[in-house]
């Protein structure tokens, strides 16, 4: 065993992982969209002044940064843990071959 997951996740593929965290990535998409444009509709349509409506706006504010961020986050999750680019895999299996070869030639 070459890396530090478990032996059972060899089986779990990564389109499986990436459809389950791409699900959640479209769930917070959507309420930081709906956080946007909810906002929007409140402002153009209520006549509220003052404190209130930075209160309403931070509010707001507050729930586009956390969904936004949190499905970004998903996102990175699948793109770059689990879809490693072409240059880490070689350099991975040159590791692998090098680390191979020297143990072969340690039981020589």
């Amino acid at each position: 065993m070459s890396s530090s997951s478990p032996d059972w996740t060899d089986a779990i593929a990564d389109s499986t992982l990436c459809g389950y965290f791409y699900v959640f990535f479209v769930i917070f998409s959507v309420l930081a969209g709906l956080s946007v444009l909810s906002a929007i509709y409140m402002f153009a349509t209520t006549k509220i002044t003052g404190g209130l409506v930075l209160a309403v706006l931070l509010a707001k504010l507050i729930n586009f940064g956390i969904s936004a961020t949190a499905a970004l986050f998903l996102y990175l999750i699948c793109e770059r843990a689990l879809k490693p680019s072409k240059s880490s895999q070689l350099k991975h299996s040159q590791a692998a071959k090098q680390a191979a070869s020297g143990s072969g030639l340690l039981m020589m």
